[in-house]
């Protein structure tokens, strides 16, 4: 029988508080690898399942709620844990060893036949392959560095195949905490351009530069641009190590030079940290790691957070067009990534004066002239195609 939420209708079952446990969000119930022994049905809350979890090929392969169990391999083949298993909110489950479960069997003859149904559903209908869905949202593990809505994400490979020897390791000072390390970057002379997106973002072949453009210090977890980082003057480093440090509490990741998903992520949110902190044009700084951030979320297929981080990278230009002394060039590329970011948030009349200022900047470069002509004329496509609809419905009245 299915019971709410779930295969099993958990309300009728009788409970041993012996066997009954309570995780809180973020909680690792089982280990992969472990012997446990145990199947678990889940009384309230819901868990979330992976391989590898935490660590650089982590992948998520399912979610279990009310009513669901798990740990049944273990239980009926005395195998090793396949999986790890994570509470993703407060979760109160029932655990069965080899000798509860006769037990159960015996007394609960619906939670049975629910069990085993579901268990002839799971051998036909097999988890998802690696890679195949979406893990849920794990921000409750660094609430106070990941906004609102950030997910857990996988980053795609990046098209063709990158040059031999283009990734290198150098040795960084922090100039935070003092402590030198080896971070990885990428030889700018072996890119290969593969195409340029309307909004001027580059593509390479084999590689995504994005992955690599933030360093983050090991020791401390200060973080910013590759081409500022050690060019940073915090007010009050002790200050900004101790805010950092309670962030290394919270989130439990290693910076290791692997770039998977998490170290991308962490390594941009904690870099808009520490730019308020630590430069004097901190408004440039911000601007440029929101712009990386909305097409991570995009390449990541979560267009959601890319319009947030557009907004936010939105609100950053404006506050260097106002306030940031620039020299004409530099003028020119502001004015086109305001226009575009104009475009992208739904405004397109700001978008029109913005970019039209870039076109006609007469000591910017011709480059930025001619995108920012290119998406001129994509709006007025874009009014055409509008208003040719209109038309032909004006036409079709009678008079």
């Amino acid at each position: 029988m299915k019971g709410e939420g779930g295969v099993i209708n958990v309300s009728g079952m009788r409970r041993n508080r012996r066997n009954m446990d309570v995780f809180a969000p973020g909680d690792v119930v089982v280990r992969e690898g472990e012997a446990e022994g145990r199947l678990y049905i889940i009384i309230t809350g819901g868990v979330a399942i992976y391989k590898n979890y935490q660590k650089t090929d982590e992948v998520f392969l399912a979610e279990r709620g009310t009513g669901e169990f798990f740990g049944e391999q273990s239980l009926f083949l005395g195998a090793a844990q396949p999986a790890t298993v994570v509470a993703m909110e407060e979760s109160l489950t029932v655990s069965l060893t080899r000798d509860d479960i006769f037990e159960f069997f015996r007394m609960e003859s619906e939670a049975t036949f629910a069990l085993i149904a579901d268990l002839c559903r799971r051998t036909e209908e097999k988890e998802p392959p690696p890679g195949a869905a979406a893990g849920p949202n794990r921000r409750l593990e660094a609430p106070g560095l990941f906004p609102a809505g950030h997910g857990h994400y996988r980053l795609p490979a990046p098209e063709g195949e990158a040059p031999a020897g283009i990734v290198f390791t150098a040795k960084e000072k922090c100039p935070v905490c003092g402590v030198t390390f080896e971070a990885t970057g990428l030889r700018e002379s072996r890119l290969t351009r593969s195409r340029t997106d309307p909004d001027m973002r580059d593509h390479y072949k084999g590689v995504e530069p994005m992955w690599y453009d933030v360093v983050t210090c090991p020791q401390c977890w200060y973080s910013a641009l590759r081409d500022a980082f050690d060019t940073a003057e915090p007010a009050d480093p002790h200050s900004l190590m101790a805010e950092l440090g309670a962030l290394q509490r919270e989130l439990k990741l290693e910076f290791d030079n692997r770039k998977d998903a998490a170290e991308v992520f962490a390594g941009y949110y904690l870099a808009l940290r520490a730019a308020p902190r630590c430069f004097v044009q901190a408004e440039t700084q911000t601007a440029r790691l929101w712009v990386r951030l909305s097409r991570l979320y995009e390449d990541c297929g979560d267009q959601t957070m890319a319009e947030y981080a557009n907004r936010q990278a939105l609100a950053a230009y404006e506050d260097v067009y106002l306030r940031v002394s620039l020299n004409p060039r530099a003028l020119q590329r502001i004015q086109f990534f305001l226009g575009d970011l104009y475009f992208k948030t739904g405004d397109f009349r700001s978008a029109r004066d913005m970019l039209f200022k870039a076109k006609i900047a007469r000591e910017g470069t011709e480059f930025v002239r001619r995108y920012a002509e290119e998406r001129i004329d994509l709006m007025r496509e874009m009014d055409k195609q509008e208003k040719e609809p209109q038309g032909k419905a004006q036409q079709g009245k009678k008079p």
